[in-house]
């Protein structure tokens, strides 16, 4: 119970008070710190990294289309200048899809439109 005490004190802006701790604890307690801050930061650079590989990542027609769970009529049609659900992206004679417009699809969300 002293402990909630101590640490509702510590949240007080008006509180005084002192505490004494060893150099080696403290220098154990800074590295520990760094290394969880360090952890963190290499954990979200990895998710960065992997997300913007997801997100450059193209499907072919009839992957997208299983992606989906749609035929590839219907990507078709979601791709038409009047519907503009979905931008293909041409690879040569190919049609391909981002795997990030498909995401945003599965969402529910439409394309944004250039001004």
């Amino acid at each position: 119970m002293d402990d909630i005490k101590f640490l509702a004190l510590m949240g007080d802006n008006n509180a005084d008070f002192n505490i004494t701790v060893s150099k080696e604890n403290l220098l154990a307690f800074v590295d520990a710190l760094i290394s969880r801050a360090r952890l963190e930061l290499a954990e979200k650079a990895e998710q960065a990294k992997k997300q913007q590989e997801d997100d450059e990542t193209f499907l072919t027609r009839k992957e997208a289309s299983a992606y989906l769970d749609v035929c590839e009529t219907t990507l078709w049609k979601w791709a038409k200048p009047d519907c503009g659900y979905l931008l293909p992206v041409r690879v040569g004679s190919k049609v391909k899809y981002r795997k990030s417009d498909l995401d945003r699809v599965k969402l529910g969300r439409t394309r944004d439109k250039p001004d």
